[in-house]
């Protein structure tokens, strides 16, 4: 991976000749005299494009109100789009285009190996890039250096939560899927296996591997079948992980699951109709249930601006994002990406509609955010815990 970010970053390098920015528009840190812009290297179509449509809506709802109370230090933001089509390499190309139209921070796919190419594009010209929702700790400073940011919780912290979750429920034998197609799933396979493994009278009894091309899952039931576990961790995501939860069901084995963000929201259930004994991590509930007042009130929100309801809680990500964006500008005065980045080190435990997030000089991904432990059952979403730190929490 670190092979094809340095490929990413000599292309970015070749393509915009010498350091010296001549454009005007995007490594200036000067507050432009109109709107500030903010550019969203996003998927609107493609694979990626469900993932990145909440938080995208979640940013125009921030901005809304944002630009209500007059602003940051009186510009209005603005965000302006374009459309990497989930595919990696036009992500650079994307993000190089919204340069030129005068962002001054970029907004990436909600995935590492996807949103990369645009962060790299972006932070490459003195450009802070955040993630609103990547989950792979690859989305930090050792792999895209110090511009870049994920506004989501780490995988691997989102795993030490429903670990301590799943012994929480009694649960004594675990059995992995993984599906090692991205990052963020061989992050939270590798987090729960340890976390589980670590805890008293708990161990890992087998592990599999699944992917999104498999046609059947049958090898990999009977394994989990005979191994005597009392709950499955599936470390994938849709539309694999429904094919593969539907032929666990099927084949009678109703051992209870664990699973983690990219299993959150309904639109996949008709894959698995009346699936229980189902767990995952969320931001928040969706489905005017959470603990906190301001979350269910941002899903009201969110269905009357767009006349839909929001289909993840990743849609709370973006709202983040801007929050935090908006409070390191205020603070820093500029937008020069050096400067912006010490501003958004600095904030500490600043209070976003997620809770408490803070980065520091060597981390920018969160890892001690507040985890929603949502329980699927008939087709019912019911958040039953809170974890923080592979403990259990009280929220809201």
């Amino acid at each position: 991976m670190l092979l094809l970010v340095a490929g990413i970053l000599a292309v970015v390098t070749a393509g915009c000749g010498s350091d010296e920015d001549t454009s005007g528009t995007s490594s200036s840190g000067k507050l432009p005299d109109g709107p500030i812009t903010i550019g969203m290297a996003i998927a609107r179509s493609g694979l990626a494009a469900p993932y990145d449509l909440g938080p995208a809506r979640g940013a125009e709802l921030a901005v809304a109100d944002i630009n209500d109370k007059g602003g940051v230090l009186g510009h209005p933001l603005k965000l302006v789009y374009g459309d990497t089509k989930s595919d990696r390499a036009l992500g650079t190309t994307v993000a190089l285009d919204l340069l030129g139209k005068s962002a001054k921070v970029m907004v990436v796919t909600c995935d590492f190996d996807l949103g990369s190419p645009a962060a790299i594009a972006a932070t490459s010209k003195n450009v802070v890039a955040f993630t609103p929702c990547a989950g792979s700790s690859q989305f930090d400073v050792p792999t895209l250096g110090p511009l870049a940011y994920s506004m989501g919780t780490e995988a691997g912290a989102a795993a030490r939560n429903v670990a301590q979750f799943a012994y929480d429920q009694g649960y004594r034998k675990a059995y992995l899927w993984l599906d090692p197609s991205i990052s963020q799933t061989k992050n939270t396979c590798a987090s729960f296996e340890k976390s589980f493994g670590a805890l008293p009278d708990a161990k890992v009894v087998g592990q599999d591997t699944i992917q999104q091309q498999d046609t059947s899952f049958s090898v990999q039931v009977a394994k989990l079948r005979d191994s005597g576990a009392d709950v499955l961790e599936l470390c994938s995501y849709n539309p694999g992980a429904g094919a593969a939860l539907r032929e666990l069901r099927a084949a009678g084995v109703d051992i209870p699951v664990t699973s983690h963000l990219a299993m959150d929201g309904s639109y996949w259930l008709e894959a698995v109709p009346n699936l229980k004994d189902f767990y995952y991590d969320a931001f928040g509930s969706l489905y005017g249930n959470d603990p906190r007042a301001d979350v269910n009130t941002f899903f009201s929100r969110y269905q009357a601006k767009f006349g839909e309801p929001a289909v993840t809680s990743y849609a709370l990500t973006g709202y983040a994002t801007v929050q935090v964006i908006a409070k390191a500008i205020e603070q820093a005065k500029t937008t020069d990406g050096a400067a912006l980045a010490k501003a958004i080190d600095g904030l500490g435990s600043f209070e976003t509609i997620l809770g408490p997030t803070g980065y520091s000089a060597e981390h920018h991904i969160v890892a001690d955010r507040p985890s929603v432990i949502m329980s699927l059952d008939a087709g019912k979403f019911t958040p039953v815990a809170t974890y923080v730190r592979a403990a259990e929490s009280k929220v809201g």
